[in-house]
């Protein structure tokens, strides 16, 4: 089992799936929630961040939702708490 650093997907290691336990969707507008559940992005839902932006910025981050590869911001990641996936 992998032992995450942080419990943001912000900070969640590239290339290990964690399962998502929280999304404050107070932290984001209402068009940026209603984006990232038209994603599939929900509480229990498995998610492998993939690649963050450049050297220099952590934004965006790319991740696997099911088949699909999707990018959001460093932002969003930061208010979504994530577990070690089963």
């Amino acid at each position: 089992m992998t032992v995450l650093l942080e419990n943001v997907l912000d900070r969640a290691p590239l290339g290990v799936m964690v399962r998502i336990a929280r999304i404050d969707w107070d932290a984001m507008s209402e068009d940026e929630g209603r984006r990232l559940r038209e994603f599939g992005l929900m509480e229990g839902c498995e998610v492998t961040p993939l690649h963050r932006g450049s050297i220099f910025s952590r934004d965006p981050l790319a991740l696997t939702v099911g088949r699909m590869k999707v990018i959001i911001r460093a932002r969003q990641a930061a208010a979504i708490t994530v577990e070690p996936a089963a």
